[in-house]
């Protein structure tokens, strides 16, 4: 199995048709690379049932006019594969949810330090920036969209806890991103906030699928 989320198991079979409808759709392009690994939708599967489940408690739906050429476009594959169906419903959903929530928790240093060490993995501060002149001049348009990301966050945990999700040792580490930005150089998104899934210490899952 990929992954146990609760009683639901992903298993590899799954992932497998996941990537096969991927392959297929790109088929008819010269010189097409594989955008996605088996990690990716290992990653937007767990992803997606558990932005569900978030999503049911803040009683928000995907949006009637979503559009999922502007996701296709992000992670070149065509609009109509499952993978850029289930990416671009997690990011909607998310998205909506986020929005539904008005009084984030203040952010603690910790959090504040997260980010800021996932910006200097990516190269995005000055060299030589210290924590206490960024935690200064984060803006506060930003700051609040980062409360908000961390309260989804905290939410994921939260819904995730008594499920006991199990992931796969090969997919790990698996993070559950809530607030992607672009890596100006290589235009790769990263997280500054993610909700770590699995463990690395558990029991090895089981490749029977």
């Amino acid at each position: 199995m990929a992954a146990y989320i609760g009683d639901r198991q992903i298993s590899e079979k799954r992932v497998q048709e996941v990537l096969d409808d991927a392959r297929d759709a790109l088929a008819g392009t010269a010189n097409a690379a594989m955008p996605i690994s088996r990690r990716d939708v290992v990653n937007v599967l767990v992803s997606k049932d558990l932005i569900d489940r978030v999503a049911a408690r803040h009683h928000v739906t995907l949006p009637a006019d979503l559009s999922y050429d502007q996701f296709a476009s992000l992670v070149r594959l065509p609009a109509t594969t499952e993978y850029v169906r289930l990416f671009a419903q997690y990011n909607a959903l998310q998205y909506q949810v986020e929005q539904s929530i008005t009084n984030g928790p203040a952010l603690t240093e910790a959090d504040l330090k997260d980010v800021f060490q996932r910006l200097n993995d990516n190269k995005a501060l000055q060299p030589g920036t210290s924590f206490e002149s960024f935690a200064g001049t984060v803006p506060a348009d930003a700051m609040k969209q980062l409360q908000a990301a961390v309260a989804l966050r905290n939410e994921v945990h939260e819904v995730a806890a008594p499920l006991d999700v199990t992931i796969n040792p090969r997919y790990q580490p698996l993070e559950l991103g809530v607030y992607g930005v672009q890596n100006q150089q290589t235009n790769a998104i990263y997280q500054l906030v993610a909700a770590r899934l699995g463990d690395d210490a558990a029991v090895p899952v089981s490749d029977v699928s």
